[in-house]
């Protein structure tokens, strides 16, 4: 028998049939025709994995229908063998949705879905379900304006009207959003102190009317904008205003300026209309010879102004308080020969009249602004105390005089019997054609 049995094994078919044999076996016990050969499983070799940052894919009418309150990405955790937790790892070949083809508008709680994932592998997504709101989608066109900051433009330099391209954009989202579109803004950044022409890919913005962002969809989402900036400016004279009434002692004999000019920078249509720049003096302060630094006021769109301040010089004379009449007697009046008393008193704010001027011409006195002065007169005592400024005319000879400027000697006509002394002599006077 065992030799029997030892020239069976001796035999070569044996081996290869029992070879055969084993072959099949294992064969029957790894292949699964419901499975793909990679899915090779070792019993009882299983893991669990939690995937971040999945995203989400909504489905939906998208032609008609807004969609608010879908998560971007959802944590996805996986329980299953390890082969097939480790290809969904590498691959991600799974997809987490959420099914709102046939929803209604308005707002539900609805769940979230995997699929494309094998079924022996459970998931669990985090959150579950969410809370979604459908609205009636609308589309329409806006124009485009550009948003800077002016303050980033160097001064003495002025920025045009931008340009834009496209002009338009098409913003897309719920009816309820569209309806509240109050601006639809290209957002520019300039550098501090801009001197030249920018030209920028700039984002668009949708604004409600207290400048809340939209949540909406434009297209296209930037747009070309292009702002000129050049230097702008013009030479305009600085004029005096006067502010308040002196004291009633104090006349005010001129006001001057170190600088009678002043160089504005703006719009060009801003400059068109800007004829003059000023400078306000209060007199109601003014007690004495004053020299302030005074701001030079410009109009609303002037950008910048030089100077910005100028030193303001104020000549006054103060006259002499009324005296009771027991007082009234100068203490530096003399007795003449005769036994007279001489008296000396000032008249405030005489007006000074102009004369002589040709009939096409017309005259402005520039200095004293107040067109006044004051007159020192002195004389016999009762004389003195009856006489007042109407009893004296100071006027300006402009006779033969062409247009321009020009300083004019000041001159009184008075009573012959009375001296008298200006506080100041001459004053500046222009002379300029009559409008047609």
């Amino acid at each position: 028998m065992n030799k029997l049995f030892n020239n069976v094994i001796g035999k070569n078919w044996f081996t290869k049939v029992l070879s055969l044999a084993f072959a099949l076996l294992l064969f029957s016990y790894a292949y699964d025709p419901n499975e793909s050969s990679t899915d090779v499983n070792v019993p009882g070799d299983s893991e669990t994995a939690v995937l971040e940052d999945i995203p989400v894919t909504a489905y939906y009418d998208t032609e008609n229908v807004v969609v608010t309150g879908i998560p971007k990405t959802v944590t996805v955790t996986l329980r299953g063998p390890t082969v097939h937790i480790q290809q969904a790892k590498l691959k991600k070949d799974f997809e987490v949705y959420v099914n709102l083809a046939n929803a209604e508008l308005g707002s539900k709680t609805v769940p979230l879905l995997i699929k494309d994932l094998s079924d022996k592998v459970k998931a669990t997504i985090d959150p579950e379900t969410i809370k979604v709101t459908l609205k009636e989608k609308v589309t329409k066109e806006f124009t485009v304006e550009a948003e800077y900051s002016s303050n980033a433009i160097e001064k003495g330099y002025s920025a045009g009207t931008p340009k834009i391209e496209p002009k338009t954009v098409k913003v897309t989202g719920a009816k309820e959003d569209i309806e509240k579109i109050a601006y639809v803004k290209a957002n520019v950044n300039l550098d501090g102190n801009t001197n030249e022409t920018v030209s920028q890919q700039a984002q668009v913005s949708v604004l409600d009317s207290s400048l809340n962002k939209l949540n909406v969809q434009v297209e296209p989402e930037t747009v070309e904008v292009n702002i000129p900036v050049k230097r702008t400016s013009k030479t305009v004279p600085i004029n005096i205003v006067e502010q308040g009434t002196p004291p009633a002692n104090i006349t005010i004999d001129s006001i001057t300026l170190d600088k009678k000019e002043a160089t504005i920078s703006g719009p060009e249509d801003v400059l068109k209309e800007v004829e003059s720049t000023r400078v306000e003096v209060d007199l109601s302060s003014i007690e004495k010879d004053e020299e302030l630094t005074l701001p030079v006021i410009i109009s609303n769109g002037v950008t910048a102004v030089d100077p910005e301040l100028v030193k303001v010089t104020v000549k006054v004379t103060v006259g002499e308080e009324e005296q009771d009449e027991e007082e009234q007697k100068d203490p530096d009046s003399e007795e003449t020969a005769a036994g007279e008393n001489i008296e000396t008193k000032t008249l405030s704010s005489v007006p000074i009249s102009i004369q002589g001027l040709n009939s096409s011409l017309e005259a402005t006195i520039d200095n004293p602004r107040s067109s006044s002065t004051s007159l020192r007169i002195s004389g016999e005592q009762n004389r003195i105390r009856e006489l007042s400024a109407s009893d004296f005319n100071l006027y300006l000879d402009l006779t033969g005089m062409d247009d321009g400027d020009h300083e004019v000697p000041i001159k009184v006509d008075g009573p012959e019997d009375i001296d008298w002394e200006l506080a100041i002599d001459t004053a500046s006077v222009s002379i300029t054609n009559k409008e047609a």
